[in-house]
Protein backbone atom coordinates (compact mmCIF):
# COMPACT_ATOMS: atom_id res chain seq x y z
CA UNK A 1 0.00 0.00 0.00
CA UNK A 2 2.74 2.44 0.94
CA UNK A 3 4.72 1.65 -2.26
CA UNK A 4 1.73 2.71 -4.39
CA UNK A 5 1.39 5.99 -2.50
CA UNK A 6 5.11 6.62 -2.89
CA UNK A 7 5.08 6.14 -6.71
CA UNK A 8 2.13 8.46 -7.24
CA UNK A 9 3.59 11.32 -5.22
CA UNK A 10 7.36 11.17 -5.77
CA UNK A 11 7.38 13.17 -9.03
CA UNK A 12 5.85 16.18 -7.26
CA UNK A 13 8.51 16.43 -4.56
CA UNK A 14 11.84 18.14 -4.48
CA UNK A 15 14.76 16.04 -3.31
CA UNK A 16 14.46 17.49 0.20
CA UNK A 17 10.74 16.90 0.34
CA UNK A 18 11.26 13.39 -0.98
CA UNK A 19 13.69 12.58 1.82
CA UNK A 20 11.24 13.95 4.41
CA UNK A 21 8.43 11.91 2.86
CA UNK A 22 10.41 8.66 2.94
CA UNK A 23 11.52 9.32 6.52
CA UNK A 24 7.97 10.06 7.72
CA UNK A 25 6.60 6.91 6.06
CA UNK A 26 9.39 4.85 7.60
CA UNK A 27 8.42 6.13 11.04
CA UNK A 28 4.78 5.21 10.42
CA UNK A 29 5.71 1.72 9.24
CA UNK A 30 8.02 1.22 12.25
CA UNK A 31 5.29 2.31 14.65
CA UNK A 32 2.73 -0.02 13.10
CA UNK A 33 5.10 -2.99 13.16
CA UNK A 34 6.61 -2.48 16.61
CA UNK A 35 3.55 -1.07 18.41
CA UNK A 36 0.50 -2.69 16.76
CA UNK A 37 -2.75 -0.82 17.30
CA UNK A 38 -5.09 -2.57 19.73
CA UNK A 39 -8.41 -1.65 21.20
CA UNK A 40 -8.48 -1.66 24.97
CA UNK A 41 -9.24 -5.04 26.51
CA UNK A 42 -12.42 -5.25 28.55
CA UNK A 43 -12.19 -4.33 32.23
CA UNK A 44 -11.91 -7.23 34.63
CA UNK A 45 -15.11 -8.14 36.49
CA UNK A 46 -15.98 -6.61 39.83
CA UNK A 47 -17.38 -9.96 40.99
CA UNK A 48 -18.66 -13.06 39.16
CA UNK A 49 -21.77 -14.93 40.30
CA UNK A 50 -21.27 -18.62 39.50
CA UNK A 51 -24.71 -19.94 38.55
CA UNK A 52 -23.47 -23.44 39.23
CA UNK A 53 -25.68 -26.08 37.58
CA UNK A 54 -28.64 -23.67 37.37
CA UNK A 55 -31.10 -23.54 34.50
CA UNK A 56 -30.71 -20.50 32.24
CA UNK A 57 -34.42 -19.70 32.64
CA UNK A 58 -34.04 -19.71 36.44
CA UNK A 59 -31.05 -17.35 36.41
CA UNK A 60 -32.92 -15.03 34.02
CA UNK A 61 -35.47 -14.36 36.76
CA UNK A 62 -32.97 -12.83 39.21
CA UNK A 63 -30.03 -11.69 37.11
CA UNK A 64 -30.97 -8.00 37.33
CA UNK A 65 -31.18 -8.25 41.11
CA UNK A 66 -27.61 -9.58 41.05
CA UNK A 67 -26.63 -6.48 39.09
CA UNK A 68 -28.18 -4.24 41.75
CA UNK A 69 -26.24 -6.10 44.42
CA UNK A 70 -22.95 -5.30 42.66
CA UNK A 71 -22.18 -8.30 40.45
CA UNK A 72 -20.78 -7.31 37.06
CA UNK A 73 -20.79 -10.85 35.57
CA UNK A 74 -22.52 -14.20 35.89
CA UNK A 75 -21.04 -17.53 34.81
CA UNK A 76 -23.13 -20.31 33.33
CA UNK A 77 -22.54 -24.05 33.36
CA UNK A 78 -21.04 -25.50 30.13
CA UNK A 79 -23.37 -24.89 27.21
CA UNK A 80 -22.60 -27.71 24.76
CA UNK A 81 -24.62 -30.94 24.47
CA UNK A 82 -23.23 -33.25 27.15
CA UNK A 83 -23.38 -36.65 28.79
CA UNK A 84 -27.13 -37.26 29.31
CA UNK A 85 -26.70 -38.03 33.03
CA UNK A 86 -28.53 -35.59 35.31
CA UNK A 87 -25.48 -35.27 37.59
CA UNK A 88 -23.73 -31.87 37.64
CA UNK A 89 -20.42 -33.34 36.45
CA UNK A 90 -22.07 -34.56 33.24
CA UNK A 91 -22.15 -30.95 31.98
CA UNK A 92 -18.33 -31.20 31.89
CA UNK A 93 -18.44 -34.20 29.53
CA UNK A 94 -19.12 -32.89 25.99
CA UNK A 95 -20.89 -34.96 23.36
CA UNK A 96 -21.56 -32.47 20.53
CA UNK A 97 -20.18 -28.92 20.25
CA UNK A 98 -22.56 -27.99 17.44
CA UNK A 99 -25.58 -28.08 19.77
CA UNK A 100 -26.28 -25.66 22.65
CA UNK A 101 -27.97 -27.90 25.20
CA UNK A 102 -26.50 -27.23 28.61
CA UNK A 103 -28.87 -26.08 31.36
CA UNK A 104 -31.39 -25.09 28.73
CA UNK A 105 -31.60 -24.53 24.99
CA UNK A 106 -29.84 -21.98 22.81
CA UNK A 107 -33.02 -19.88 22.92
CA UNK A 108 -33.03 -20.05 26.73
CA UNK A 109 -29.41 -18.94 26.86
CA UNK A 110 -30.06 -16.10 24.44
CA UNK A 111 -32.97 -14.88 26.59
CA UNK A 112 -30.74 -14.93 29.68
CA UNK A 113 -28.03 -12.94 27.89
CA UNK A 114 -30.55 -10.37 26.63
CA UNK A 115 -32.02 -9.92 30.11
CA UNK A 116 -28.57 -9.66 31.70
CA UNK A 117 -27.41 -7.04 29.20
CA UNK A 118 -30.56 -4.99 29.86
CA UNK A 119 -29.29 -4.40 33.41
CA UNK A 120 -25.57 -4.14 32.59
CA UNK A 121 -24.61 -7.64 33.68
CA UNK A 122 -22.29 -9.64 31.43
CA UNK A 123 -22.34 -13.41 30.88
CA UNK A 124 -19.36 -15.77 30.95
CA UNK A 125 -19.76 -19.23 29.39
CA UNK A 126 -17.88 -22.26 30.68
CA UNK A 127 -16.26 -24.22 27.82
CA UNK A 128 -14.84 -27.74 28.06
CA UNK A 129 -12.28 -28.32 25.30
CA UNK A 130 -9.77 -30.76 26.81
CA UNK A 131 -11.83 -33.92 26.43
CA UNK A 132 -15.10 -35.56 25.43
CA UNK A 133 -17.56 -37.64 27.47
CA UNK A 134 -17.21 -41.02 29.11
CA UNK A 135 -20.46 -42.58 27.89
CA UNK A 136 -20.10 -46.26 28.79
CA UNK A 137 -18.61 -45.95 32.28
CA UNK A 138 -15.40 -47.78 31.33
CA UNK A 139 -12.42 -45.60 32.29
CA UNK A 140 -10.01 -47.60 30.11
CA UNK A 141 -11.88 -47.55 26.80
CA UNK A 142 -14.32 -45.36 24.87
CA UNK A 143 -15.96 -45.78 21.47
CA UNK A 144 -14.51 -42.70 19.76
CA UNK A 145 -16.88 -42.98 16.80
CA UNK A 146 -19.85 -41.80 18.90
CA UNK A 147 -19.07 -38.07 18.70
CA UNK A 148 -20.50 -36.11 15.71
CA UNK A 149 -17.89 -34.57 13.42
CA UNK A 150 -14.96 -36.26 15.17
CA UNK A 151 -12.91 -39.34 14.25
CA UNK A 152 -10.59 -41.59 16.21
CA UNK A 153 -7.65 -39.67 14.74
CA UNK A 154 -8.71 -36.59 16.76
CA UNK A 155 -7.91 -38.33 20.09
CA UNK A 156 -4.97 -39.63 22.06
CA UNK A 157 -5.22 -43.41 22.54
CA UNK A 158 -2.97 -46.42 23.06
CA UNK A 159 -1.19 -47.33 19.84
CA UNK A 160 -2.33 -50.96 19.86
CA UNK A 161 -6.07 -50.20 20.01
CA UNK A 162 -8.08 -47.11 18.98
CA UNK A 163 -10.18 -45.96 21.92
CA UNK A 164 -8.01 -47.52 24.59
CA UNK A 165 -6.82 -45.15 27.34
CA UNK A 166 -3.13 -44.43 26.62
CA UNK A 167 -1.84 -43.62 30.14
CA UNK A 168 -2.62 -42.24 33.58
CA UNK A 169 -1.70 -38.72 34.68
CA UNK A 170 1.26 -38.35 37.05
CA UNK A 171 1.12 -34.95 38.78
CA UNK A 172 4.51 -35.36 40.46
CA UNK A 173 6.94 -36.63 37.81
CA UNK A 174 8.65 -33.31 37.16
CA UNK A 175 7.19 -32.71 33.69
CA UNK A 176 3.80 -31.96 32.16
CA UNK A 177 3.73 -34.65 29.46
CA UNK A 178 1.14 -36.85 31.14
CA UNK A 179 -1.04 -33.85 32.08
CA UNK A 180 -1.22 -32.93 28.40
CA UNK A 181 -1.36 -36.33 26.67
CA UNK A 182 -3.09 -38.73 29.06
CA UNK A 183 -6.81 -39.01 29.72
CA UNK A 184 -8.33 -37.12 32.64
CA UNK A 185 -9.83 -40.13 34.41
CA UNK A 186 -11.85 -41.95 31.76
CA UNK A 187 -12.44 -38.86 29.57
CA UNK A 188 -11.05 -39.20 26.00
CA UNK A 189 -8.28 -36.64 25.48
CA UNK A 190 -7.97 -34.53 22.32
CA UNK A 191 -4.93 -34.30 20.04
CA UNK A 192 -6.08 -30.80 18.90
CA UNK A 193 -5.99 -31.60 15.24
CA UNK A 194 -7.11 -29.08 12.62
CA UNK A 195 -10.55 -30.68 12.76
CA UNK A 196 -10.83 -30.39 16.55
CA UNK A 197 -9.82 -26.73 16.49
CA UNK A 198 -12.30 -25.97 13.72
CA UNK A 199 -15.18 -27.54 15.67
CA UNK A 200 -14.26 -25.86 18.95
CA UNK A 201 -13.75 -22.44 17.37
CA UNK A 202 -17.17 -22.77 15.75
CA UNK A 203 -18.59 -23.35 19.26
CA UNK A 204 -16.89 -20.20 20.53
CA UNK A 205 -18.16 -18.22 17.55
CA UNK A 206 -21.73 -19.44 18.07
CA UNK A 207 -21.62 -18.27 21.68
CA UNK A 208 -20.13 -14.91 20.74
CA UNK A 209 -22.81 -14.44 18.10
CA UNK A 210 -25.60 -14.80 20.68
CA UNK A 211 -23.92 -12.28 22.98
CA UNK A 212 -21.60 -14.14 25.37
CA UNK A 213 -19.13 -11.72 27.03
CA UNK A 214 -16.34 -14.07 28.09
CA UNK A 215 -15.21 -17.62 28.67
CA UNK A 216 -13.92 -19.88 31.40
CA UNK A 217 -11.71 -22.60 29.89
CA UNK A 218 -12.18 -25.75 31.95
CA UNK A 219 -9.17 -28.02 32.63
CA UNK A 220 -6.87 -25.59 30.82
CA UNK A 221 -3.77 -27.05 32.44
CA UNK A 222 -4.45 -30.30 30.57
CA UNK A 223 -4.31 -28.49 27.22
CA UNK A 224 -1.11 -27.35 25.47
CA UNK A 225 -0.49 -23.68 26.27
CA UNK A 226 -0.10 -22.79 22.60
CA UNK A 227 -3.55 -24.22 21.85
CA UNK A 228 -5.13 -22.25 24.71
CA UNK A 229 -3.38 -19.12 23.44
CA UNK A 230 -4.73 -19.78 19.93
CA UNK A 231 -8.30 -19.99 21.26
CA UNK A 232 -7.92 -16.83 23.38
CA UNK A 233 -6.48 -14.97 20.38
CA UNK A 234 -9.38 -16.19 18.24
CA UNK A 235 -11.94 -14.98 20.77
CA UNK A 236 -10.24 -11.61 21.10
CA UNK A 237 -10.10 -11.18 17.33
CA UNK A 238 -13.74 -12.18 16.85
CA UNK A 239 -14.95 -9.91 19.66
CA UNK A 240 -12.56 -6.99 19.02
CA UNK A 241 -11.12 -7.67 22.49
CA UNK A 242 -14.44 -7.00 24.22
CA UNK A 243 -14.59 -10.24 26.21
CA UNK A 244 -13.01 -11.28 29.51
CA UNK A 245 -11.53 -14.78 29.75
CA UNK A 246 -9.96 -16.93 32.41
CA UNK A 247 -8.47 -20.39 32.68
CA UNK A 248 -8.97 -23.15 35.21
CA UNK A 249 -5.44 -23.98 36.30
CA UNK A 250 -5.17 -26.15 39.41
CA UNK A 251 -1.58 -25.78 40.52
CA UNK A 252 0.41 -28.84 41.61
CA UNK A 253 3.99 -30.11 41.62
CA UNK A 254 4.16 -30.09 37.81
CA UNK A 255 1.97 -27.09 36.95
CA UNK A 256 2.29 -23.48 38.10
CA UNK A 257 0.18 -20.43 37.32
CA UNK A 258 3.04 -19.07 35.24
CA UNK A 259 2.57 -21.89 32.73
CA UNK A 260 -0.68 -20.19 31.68
CA UNK A 261 -1.26 -16.74 33.17
CA UNK A 262 0.77 -15.13 30.41
CA UNK A 263 -2.25 -16.06 28.26
CA UNK A 264 -5.13 -14.98 30.52
CA UNK A 265 -6.13 -14.82 34.17
CA UNK A 266 -6.08 -18.16 35.99
CA UNK A 267 -7.79 -19.61 39.05
CA UNK A 268 -5.86 -18.85 42.25
CA UNK A 269 -5.66 -22.18 44.04
CA UNK A 270 -2.51 -20.91 45.80
CA UNK A 271 -4.54 -18.27 47.65
CA UNK A 272 -7.32 -20.81 48.23
CA UNK A 273 -4.89 -23.12 50.05
CA UNK A 274 -3.53 -20.19 52.11
CA UNK A 275 -7.04 -19.17 53.15
CA UNK A 276 -8.04 -22.75 53.89
CA UNK A 277 -5.16 -23.00 56.37
CA UNK A 278 -5.93 -19.61 57.94
CA UNK A 279 -9.73 -19.86 58.27
CA UNK A 280 -9.96 -23.52 59.32
CA UNK A 281 -9.98 -24.50 62.99
CA UNK A 282 -6.56 -23.84 64.54
CA UNK A 283 -5.46 -21.59 61.67
CA UNK A 284 -4.04 -18.10 62.20
CA UNK A 285 -5.48 -15.12 60.30
CA UNK A 286 -2.22 -13.23 60.87
CA UNK A 287 -0.77 -15.41 58.09
CA UNK A 288 -2.89 -13.36 55.66
CA UNK A 289 -1.17 -10.08 56.46
CA UNK A 290 1.00 -10.86 53.43
CA UNK A 291 -1.00 -13.65 51.77
CA UNK A 292 0.60 -16.39 49.71
CA UNK A 293 -1.12 -16.05 46.33
CA UNK A 294 -0.48 -15.91 42.60
CA UNK A 295 1.31 -12.67 41.79
CA UNK A 296 -1.34 -11.44 39.38
CA UNK A 297 -4.14 -8.99 40.32
CA UNK A 298 -6.41 -10.53 37.65
CA UNK A 299 -6.40 -14.03 39.14
CA UNK A 300 -9.80 -15.53 39.90
CA UNK A 301 -10.16 -15.90 43.67
CA UNK A 302 -12.74 -17.87 45.65
CA UNK A 303 -13.57 -19.10 49.14
CA UNK A 304 -14.62 -22.38 47.57
CA UNK A 305 -15.81 -23.62 44.20
CA UNK A 306 -17.47 -26.77 42.86
CA UNK A 307 -14.11 -28.60 42.74
CA UNK A 308 -13.49 -28.14 46.48
CA UNK A 309 -16.83 -29.36 47.90
CA UNK A 310 -16.67 -32.82 49.44
CA UNK A 311 -20.47 -33.28 49.44
CA UNK A 312 -20.66 -33.31 45.63
CA UNK A 313 -17.18 -34.41 44.64
CA UNK A 314 -15.43 -37.53 45.89
CA UNK A 315 -12.18 -36.08 44.50
CA UNK A 316 -12.67 -32.66 46.13
CA UNK A 317 -9.50 -30.54 46.22
CA UNK A 318 -8.46 -29.66 49.79
CA UNK A 319 -12.06 -29.26 51.04
CA UNK A 320 -13.09 -27.41 54.18
CA UNK A 321 -14.30 -29.49 57.11
CA UNK A 322 -16.71 -26.70 58.05
CA UNK A 323 -18.27 -24.89 55.10
CA UNK A 324 -18.91 -21.78 57.22
CA UNK A 325 -15.13 -21.31 57.30
CA UNK A 326 -15.26 -20.98 53.52
CA UNK A 327 -17.98 -18.32 53.84
CA UNK A 328 -15.60 -16.20 55.92
CA UNK A 329 -12.83 -16.81 53.38
CA UNK A 330 -15.20 -15.59 50.66
CA UNK A 331 -15.87 -12.47 52.72
CA UNK A 332 -12.10 -11.84 52.81
CA UNK A 333 -11.79 -12.41 49.04
CA UNK A 334 -14.45 -9.76 48.41
CA UNK A 335 -12.75 -7.25 50.71
CA UNK A 336 -9.46 -7.33 48.80
CA UNK A 337 -8.47 -4.93 46.05
CA UNK A 338 -6.57 -7.65 44.20
CA UNK A 339 -8.11 -10.61 42.42
CA UNK A 340 -11.36 -11.32 40.59
CA UNK A 341 -13.85 -12.90 43.03
CA UNK A 342 -15.92 -15.88 41.87
CA UNK A 343 -18.89 -16.44 44.20
CA UNK A 344 -20.65 -19.80 44.27
CA UNK A 345 -24.43 -19.42 44.04
CA UNK A 346 -24.98 -21.59 47.13
CA UNK A 347 -22.70 -19.40 49.25
CA UNK A 348 -24.35 -16.20 48.02
CA UNK A 349 -27.64 -17.59 49.35
CA UNK A 350 -26.41 -19.16 52.59
CA UNK A 351 -24.15 -16.41 54.02
CA UNK A 352 -25.90 -13.04 54.09
CA UNK A 353 -22.71 -11.02 54.57
CA UNK A 354 -21.42 -12.20 51.17
CA UNK A 355 -23.84 -10.06 49.15
CA UNK A 356 -22.76 -7.00 51.16
CA UNK A 357 -19.18 -7.88 50.36
CA UNK A 358 -20.08 -7.69 46.68
CA UNK A 359 -21.60 -4.22 47.20
CA UNK A 360 -18.51 -3.16 49.17
CA UNK A 361 -16.29 -4.27 46.32
CA UNK A 362 -18.41 -2.40 43.78
CA UNK A 363 -18.22 0.81 45.85
CA UNK A 364 -14.47 0.48 46.28
CA UNK A 365 -14.08 -0.01 42.51
CA UNK A 366 -16.12 3.12 41.84
CA UNK A 367 -14.12 5.20 44.31
CA UNK A 368 -10.88 3.91 42.89
CA UNK A 369 -12.03 5.03 39.44
CA UNK A 370 -12.56 8.47 40.98
CA UNK A 371 -8.89 8.57 41.98
CA UNK A 372 -9.42 7.90 45.68
CA UNK A 373 -7.07 5.76 47.75
CA UNK A 374 -8.47 2.19 48.00
CA UNK A 375 -5.22 0.26 48.50
CA UNK A 376 -5.67 -2.92 50.53
CA UNK A 377 -3.58 -3.35 53.65
CA UNK A 378 -4.12 -5.86 56.46
CA UNK A 379 -3.47 -3.93 59.66
CA UNK A 380 -1.43 -5.19 62.60
CA UNK A 381 -3.34 -3.03 65.10
CA UNK A 382 -5.41 -6.10 66.01
CA UNK A 383 -3.03 -8.86 67.07
CA UNK A 384 -5.29 -11.91 67.01
CA UNK A 385 -5.28 -15.30 65.35
CA UNK A 386 -9.06 -15.13 64.88
CA UNK A 387 -9.67 -11.49 63.88
CA UNK A 388 -8.41 -9.73 60.76
CA UNK A 389 -8.74 -5.99 60.04
CA UNK A 390 -8.08 -4.68 56.52
CA UNK A 391 -8.15 -1.08 55.37
CA UNK A 392 -8.97 -0.06 51.82
CA UNK A 393 -6.96 3.14 51.80
CA UNK A 394 -9.03 5.86 53.47
CA UNK A 395 -12.29 4.80 51.80
CA UNK A 396 -13.29 1.75 53.79
CA UNK A 397 -12.33 -1.17 55.94
CA UNK A 398 -13.23 -4.79 56.60
CA UNK A 399 -13.13 -6.87 59.74
CA UNK A 400 -13.75 -10.59 60.12
CA UNK A 401 -13.99 -12.67 63.30
CA UNK A 402 -13.70 -16.41 62.73
CA UNK A 403 -13.69 -17.13 66.47
CA UNK A 404 -16.46 -18.80 68.45
CA UNK A 405 -16.66 -15.84 70.83
CA UNK A 406 -17.49 -12.18 70.34
CA UNK A 407 -14.43 -9.97 69.81
CA UNK A 408 -14.68 -6.93 72.07
CA UNK A 409 -11.93 -4.37 72.79
CA UNK A 410 -12.34 -0.89 74.28
CA UNK A 411 -9.61 0.86 72.28
CA UNK A 412 -8.10 0.51 68.79
CA UNK A 413 -5.15 2.74 67.88
CA UNK A 414 -5.29 3.57 64.14
CA UNK A 415 -2.62 6.30 64.15
CA UNK A 416 -0.43 4.64 61.52
CA UNK A 417 -3.33 3.83 59.17
CA UNK A 418 -5.09 5.75 56.41
CA UNK A 419 -8.43 5.54 58.19
CA UNK A 420 -10.01 8.72 59.51
CA UNK A 421 -13.56 10.08 59.54
CA UNK A 422 -16.98 8.45 59.58
CA UNK A 423 -17.68 4.96 58.23
CA UNK A 424 -20.99 3.12 57.80
CA UNK A 425 -21.36 -0.66 58.01
CA UNK A 426 -23.27 -1.83 54.95
CA UNK A 427 -25.31 -4.73 56.37
CA UNK A 428 -26.17 -3.50 59.86
CA UNK A 429 -26.21 0.20 58.94
CA UNK A 430 -24.39 1.51 62.01
CA UNK A 431 -21.62 4.11 62.01
CA UNK A 432 -18.09 4.19 63.32
CA UNK A 433 -15.90 7.25 63.85
CA UNK A 434 -12.11 7.36 63.62
CA UNK A 435 -10.80 10.61 65.10
CA UNK A 436 -7.45 12.22 65.87
CA UNK A 437 -7.00 13.31 69.49
CA UNK A 438 -5.00 16.22 70.85
CA UNK A 439 -1.91 14.04 71.19
CA UNK A 440 -2.02 13.37 67.43
CA UNK A 441 -3.08 9.74 67.73
CA UNK A 442 -6.15 8.30 65.98
CA UNK A 443 -8.64 6.01 67.69
CA UNK A 444 -12.06 4.53 67.05
CA UNK A 445 -14.14 6.91 69.18
CA UNK A 446 -17.57 5.68 68.13
CA UNK A 447 -18.72 2.12 67.48
CA UNK A 448 -22.44 2.27 66.80
CA UNK A 449 -22.98 4.98 69.42
CA UNK A 450 -20.86 7.66 71.09
CA UNK A 451 -21.19 5.67 74.33
CA UNK A 452 -18.41 3.36 73.28
CA UNK A 453 -15.23 3.30 71.21
CA UNK A 454 -13.02 0.40 70.33
CA UNK A 455 -14.47 -2.52 68.38
CA UNK A 456 -17.14 -5.18 68.81
CA UNK A 457 -17.59 -8.00 66.28
CA UNK A 458 -19.94 -10.90 66.77
CA UNK A 459 -18.73 -14.49 66.51
CA UNK A 460 -18.27 -15.92 63.01
CA UNK A 461 -19.08 -12.62 61.35
CA UNK A 462 -17.74 -10.25 58.69
CA UNK A 463 -18.36 -6.47 58.49
CA UNK A 464 -17.81 -4.00 55.64
CA UNK A 465 -17.46 -0.26 56.26
CA UNK A 466 -17.51 2.57 53.70
CA UNK A 467 -16.50 6.16 54.32
CA UNK A 468 -19.33 8.71 54.61
CA UNK A 469 -19.54 12.46 55.38
CA UNK A 470 -18.89 13.01 59.07
CA UNK A 471 -22.38 14.34 59.69
CA UNK A 472 -23.59 10.74 59.28
CA UNK A 473 -21.85 9.96 62.57
CA UNK A 474 -23.51 12.93 64.26
CA UNK A 475 -26.99 11.82 63.31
Amino acid sequence: MYATVFCKTADNFTALHLMKFIFSRAIILYTICVFPVKTLATEKPTAIFHAFNQQYSEVEQFVCELGKQGYSHIQTSPTQKSNPSREWWARYQPVDYSVIEGRGSQADLKKLITKAHSCNVKVIADVVFNHMANLDGNDDFEDLTKFPGLSVDDFNFASERPGKKPCDINYNDGNRDSEINCWLGGLPDFKFTINVKKIQKAHLKKLLDIGIDGFRFDAAKHMPADVVKEYISYVEQQSQRKVWNYLEVITDSDTSAENYNWIAAVTDFVLYNSMKNAFSFGGDLRSLRVPTAINDPRSVTFGRNHDTIREINSYAINPYSDRSDSFLATAYVLARESGTPLILNWDHTDANFIRYGVKFRQIMRQRGNEGKNIKENVLAVVDSSTVLLMERGSEGFFVVNKGENKFNVSAVDLTLTNLEGCYRELRNNFTVAVERRNNGKKFITRWGTWNRGGMEVQRRDALYFIREPFNQCRA
